[in-house]
């Protein structure tokens, strides 16, 4: 049952039967929005909001100074720069373990250029054995 206005109407189960209520269309929200193409104006709030929010990200970098610069890991600096009063101070075995690794990595490191630098030493071509042969003084 459509009415000419563009209402409808729907049935609802009631204690006696069915009751028909009326549903007016224009309390359904905006028509015809689904798959319509982005206006000019639009896409320019989007990229408005994209670079606010970059410019945003960019103040929110790191504040203060970095403690344990040399053995600090990329993902205490990535917490750093999500959050900059973020806590990113090493406790003492995560500190030991660092260094530790360091250590390992520079043992590695040494042993590989040694082994780099010195190549096996070329072998010497050896003389064929001496012959008994006698020389004589010329004069």
């Amino acid at each position: 049952m459509r009415s000419e206005s563009g209402d409808f109407y729907y049935a609802q189960l009631s204690g006696a039967g069915f009751r028909f209520l009326r549903h007016s269309s224009s309390s359904m929200g905006p028509g015809a929005k689904i798959n319509r193409p982005k206006t000019e104006l639009a896409k320019k709030l989007f990229k408005r909001r994209r670079v606010l929010s970059l410019e945003k990200r960019r103040k929110k970098r790191i504040v203060g100074a970095v403690i344990d610069r040399d053995i600090i890991t990329k993902h205490h600096l990535k917490k750093r720069s999500s959050s900059s009063r973020a806590n990113i101070t090493l406790s003492g075995k995560k500190r030991r373990k660092l260094i530790k690794q360091l250590a390992h990595m520079e043992r590695e490191k040494i042993a590989a250029e040694e082994t780099q630098k010195k190549p096996p030493a070329p072998k010497k071509p050896r003389r064929a054995a001496k012959k008994h042969t006698e020389m004589m003084d010329v004069e």
